[in-house]
């Protein structure tokens, strides 16, 4: 479950949707987005309006107004994530922010972005957590077949203002 993010696209919306898509529901929905494929150009732009953005955050009772993110359904999943960040790490990702158990009562999380490389087996690993990989990207077609390169996935998105760019992602090509 990939969203790419082109160097012409709306920031604003964008991170908005991302953060939803990823952290919402704590990452446990079939749908959650994992991948973030980001054009190189805004790389950097794009990581610090998301931890910006994650920061903000607010955790806690998913029934409380104003929550974004819940907890993970058991100590089991927390264990899951931790192995996941750790994975990624040893593969030689970067935490960008999250990435630990929070302590607080529950199955509690930090919501995680990790720089990432779209080929380590961790990324290619459905965990069932808050953890986005952000993965650079130099042109359409290599987001595309990075997006396209996975054994499964059901969901996808492009942020673009550019209509060539959304019609070349939506078509048999994309």
């Amino acid at each position: 479950n990939a969203l790419t993010v082109m160097d012409d696209c709306d920031l604003a919306l964008a991170v908005r949707a991302i953060v939803f898509g990823a952290v919402g529901t704590a990452g446990q929905r079939c749908t959650s987005t994992r991948r973030l494929f980001v054009h190189e150009s805004i790389m950097d732009t794009v990581c610090e309006a998301l931890v910006k953005a994650y920061q903000q955050v607010r955790i806690g009772d998913p029934l409380e107004e104003g929550t974004l993110m819940g907890p993970l359904t058991d100590q089991r999943a927390v264990a899951t994530f931790e192995a996941a960040v750790q994975a990624a790490n040893a593969q030689g990702g970067k935490v960008l922010t999250g990435g630990k158990r929070m302590d607080r009562p529950g199955s509690y999380v930090e919501p995680t972005i990790i720089r990432a490389e779209n080929h380590w087996d961790i990324v290619q690993t459905e965990t069932f957590a808050p953890i986005l990989y952000v993965i650079p990207f130099a042109d359409l077609d290599q987001a595309i077949a990075m997006h396209n390169g996975v054994a499964q996935g059901l969901s996808s998105a492009i942020f673009t203002n550019d209509l060539r760019n959304a019609e070349a992602f939506l078509s048999a090509r994309g």
